[in-house]
């Protein structure tokens, strides 16, 4: 059950990573498109979001089977306390991504599209960061 745990928890990371990733190429390629356009490719590029919240809940059941044996000595790691921080972070911005961008739907607004991307960005880096951790945590 643990390599099953495991294979969902690397794929949960793929879909969850990929799609920050994805979003910041996708923000170099839009800024080279009229603001209209951009905020039009933007809206439409929902199934994206859903893939990366997919991947966020496949990271969170998989981690939560993965830990139980880290458990009872979680306060002698903090690196790992910290990637757990990070990840509470990380779902709490990807709350906000998600009803900004599902308010953006029907409401075409730049400034809420900047605060998106931006939000985004730190996203992507706390993901990379939690990553890191990971493999200085599991080594």
């Amino acid at each position: 059950m643990r390599d099953t745990m495991l294979i969902l928890h690397l794929i949960g990371l793929a879909m969850g990573l990929g799609t920050s990733f994805a979003h910041a190429f996708l923000a170099n390629t839009l800024s080279k498109l009229e603001p209209r356009e951009a905020a039009k490719f933007r809206t439409h590029s929902k199934g994206l979001s859903q893939m990366g919240t997919v991947g966020t809940v496949l990271l969170l059941v998989s981690g939560i089977y993965l830990l139980i044996p880290f458990w009872p000595v979680i306060t002698t790691l903090p690196l790992l306390v910290l990637k757990l921080v990070l990840f509470v972070i990380l779902v709490v911005l990807i709350f906000f991504i998600n009803q900004g961008a599902r308010n953006n739907y029907h409401n075409q607004d730049v400034g809420n599209l900047k605060r998106i991307e931006l939000m985004g960005k730190f996203a992507m880096v706390i993901g990379v960061t939690i990553v890191i951790l990971a493999v200085n945590v599991f080594e």
